[in-house]
């Protein structure tokens, strides 16, 4: 179950190296991605997100935007904080989302995780619980601990009932780092399942992006992202020969662009 691929220093050249290794070598279990810069892009990796992207609104799949999301709303973000971003997907969430089953839900589940039955049911925010210790240990007010900040998402009770369309990613850990006056945060998440087309590219993107503002918010640099997919493959429904030209096409971008601005992807994709 160990199965590191060499680290790659952004989510999309990650995404494109793993994905080739699935085309070569098929099915991998416990393979594992390290991402030295978890929000950068390099030149021409818009162009691979747009490929991707386009080839699941063909097929009727979701958009990168929309599985990047399930994990990090940012059109949400208005750099207000944790607790005016909570409210805002809230509100949208039960306008929306909360009768569409359990897929798509990452971020309720860390903003309002339940908690207690009947008269003392509530939810845990377990973002805002994780920032305000990353802060106190920042400031000095606690003491400093780098294994003690996590967030859950796998629940016993809703998805072991479930075999099929369940959640995939199933835990996160928080690692903040202290080096003199440097002060770093790294993410590890590990998923039960990923099926490469359809939903890696997003989730890295997603976790990227949550990792920033939970650092951004506590007041670390980011640091690193390391994702470990138990299961990993290229999606059995989709066929398989399309899958590999999209692979093939993504692994030589025609378009040498410029260094990116970390927002113009997402303005990219999102306006779609």
């Amino acid at each position: 179950m160990y199965n590191p691929m060499k680290p790659a220093p952004t989510p999309v050249s990650a995404w494109v190296r793993a994905a080739r290794r699935l085309k070569t070598d098929g099915d991998q279990h416990g393979l594992m991605l390290h991402i030295e810069d978890p929000v950068g892009f390099l030149p021409g990796e818009d162009e691979i997100v747009c490929n991707v992207d386009a080839f699941l609104r063909d097929h009727d799949k979701c958009s990168v935007s929309t599985v990047t999301n399930t994990i990090f709303p940012a059109a949400l973000d208005r750099g207000d904080g944790i607790k005016a971003l909570t409210e805002r997907y809230m509100q949208v969430y039960e306008r929306r989302m909360h009768r569409q089953g359990e897929w798509g839900r990452y971020f309720q589940r860390m903003v309002a995780w339940p908690k207690g039955s009947g008269k003392a049911a509530g939810t845990v925010n377990q973002l805002s619980e994780n920032i305000e210790t990353l802060r106190a240990m920042r400031s000095g007010e606690a003491k400093f601990f780098s294994n003690v900040t996590e967030i859950a998402l796998f629940d016993p009770a809703r998805d072991l009932r479930k075999k099929m369309n369940r959640q995939c990613l199933s835990f996160i850990e928080l690692k903040p780092e202290r080096n003199g006056n440097t002060w770093r945060l790294s993410m590890m998440a590990v998923y039960r399942n990923h099926y490469y087309v359809q939903r890696t590219l997003g989730n890295l993107i997603g976790l990227g992006r949550l990792l920033q503002f939970i650092a951004n918010e506590a007041g670390f640099d980011i640091g690193t992202l390391t994702i470990q997919s138990t299961h990993a493959c290229l999606d059995p429904d989709l066929q398989r020969g399309e899958v590999f030209d999209l692979i093939e096409a993504c692994d030589a971008p025609t378009s040498p662009t410029t260094s990116l601005n970390r927002n113009s992807v997402q303005q990219r994709v999102d306006a779609r």
